[in-house]
């Protein structure tokens, strides 16, 4: 009981520390693009949007006629920087585009912030083809359709019959689909298809390559998130190791593992 009072105390005192632990991270507002325009993030993170020409804003939602509320601000001339900070409670993939002309549906000014630290994998279509059609990924990765043209699915699933684990539409008013991998993915191979294409070969393979997968956040190793893993974590803070405490692998022990523990606090895996 005086462990957990503990550790909730100590918690409570990280958590309540200035969020200038986050990294802040630059994107160009110019054109009819966002650069960069997809990037893994962690609460506390700031995002830098700045001016590099035109008249854009940038407005959280589904490209390109959403609005989940998050943030929403002109990039021009008269406004040319907007910072905003990641929040505890964004979703893992919160997507945003610019709705000033047609800069999002026909000059595709679209972009997400993905809660994180894994690799892109940017897939296209070329006419009737996923380009490429082929990707591998590990636990944590991203994999982000991007729409040039005509009106598509992504379907998990083979032979035509879906799976029933993923399905997003792809058209010039949905142009963005993002699948994040998720962190207990098993290895193996993932078959796609573009629904109404499916007939003309519009396949894909997602290979997941996940022979490490860990479980981030049990510090001990005794299967399951608790206490003791937050004082793990506390422990070690502000130290740089490779170790369990560096839940979030970037090396340094602070704040964002202390996230991730609560985050899935009281689970088992």
């Amino acid at each position: 009981m005086h462990a957990a009072f503990c550790a909730a105390s100590v918690v409570g005192a990280v958590l309540m520390a200035p969020m200038a632990v986050g990294d802040t991270i630059d994107v160009a507002t110019g054109s009819t693009y966002y650069e960069p325009a997809y990037v893994f993030v962690q609460p506390g993170d700031v995002l830098h949007w700045y001016h590099d020409g035109g008249t854009h804003d940038v407005t959280s939602g589904e490209p390109c006629d959403g609005d989940s509320g998050y943030f929403y601000a002109p990039i021009t001339q008269a406004n040319p920087t907007f910072d905003w900070t990641v929040p505890g409670d964004m979703p893992n993939i919160l997507p945003y585009y610019c709705g000033v002309g047609g800069h999002c549906v026909s000059g595709g000014q679209y972009g997400a912030l993905m809660i994180g630290n894994g690799v892109i994998h940017m897939v296209e279509n070329t006419g009737f083809t996923f380009d490429p059609p082929n990707v591998t990924v590990a636990p944590g990765d991203a994999v982000i359709w991007e729409n040039s043209g005509g009106s598509h699915d992504v379907t998990f699933g083979s032979d035509c019959t879906p799976s029933g684990e993923f399905q997003a539409p792809f058209t010039p008013l949905h142009p963005l689909v993002i699948w994040l991998v998720p962190d207990d993915q098993p290895s193996g191979v993932i078959d796609y298809f573009c629904s109404p294409h499916c007939d003309w070969g519009m396949v894909g393979t997602i290979t997941v390559e996940s022979d490490d997968v860990t479980c981030p956040g049990d510090v001990n190793g005794d299967g399951t998130i608790g206490v003791d893993d937050l004082l793990g974590v506390i422990s070690e803070f502000n130290s740089t190791c490779d170790c369990p405490e560096d839940v979030n692998g970037d090396g340094t022990v602070n704040v964002k593992d202390v996230l991730g523990v609560l985050a899935v606090y009281g689970s088992s895996c």
